[in-house]
């Protein structure tokens, strides 16, 4: 429905359809800037404009959404030890980081170390490589990283001993 009076020109008339077809851009536009709405082909293109320090292309999509999501807290404490914590919080670690001060006997000054659990995740050369990379990317400028402590504890409850006990002893052998 054009706006125009019937005497417009063909110079008026073509604006206006170049208007109506940047509005109609304008709005796919915002879908490439929502996270949970963008096609997984452009998450790369949005970890660029987030300024995203760390990122992988072969990461799985629900992992490139959770980085986006926390770019703009990570970006406002970067530098802090919650940073540390919140880039390595997406793979599903669980952290502990210890200051220098915070240690018996006291640390060397500057220095802070890691304790992470994997939480029954594998351990391989890449993982110890990617979490250092992390680290080094969101620690403070002026402090070190003195001990990386990794654990990768298998996930065992006594609730499946139990249940894997039981399946073991109820196998009977046919009666002839």
């Amino acid at each position: 429905m054009s706006l125009l009076p019937v005497n417009a020109t063909d110079l008026e008339r073509k604006l206006e359809q170049s208007t109506q077809q940047e509005t109609l851009l304008e709005q796919r536009l915002t879908t490439l800037i929502n996270i949970d709405r963008i096609p997984d082909g452009f998450l790369d293109v949005l970890a660029i404009q987030f300024s995203i320090d760390y990122w992988r292309y072969d990461w799985t999509p629900s992992l490139k959404r959770a980085r986006l999501k926390q770019a703009f807290e990570q970006h406002k404490k970067k530098g802090t030890p919650y940073s540390i914590k919140s880039a390595l919080k997406p793979f599903g670690y669980e952290v502990t980081l210890v200051e220098w001060w915070q240690s018996e006997p006291k640390g060397i000054p500057g220095t802070f170390y890691l304790e992470l659990d994997l939480v029954g995740r594998p351990l391989d050369e890449s993982l110890y490589k990617e979490v250092n990379r992390l680290v080094d990317e969101t620690k403070p400028a002026s402090r070190r990283l003195s001990r990386l402590s990794i654990t990768a504890n298998p996930l065992l409850s006594l609730k499946n001993i139990v249940a894997h006990q039981s399946a073991l002893t109820s196998v009977s052998e046919p009666k002839l």
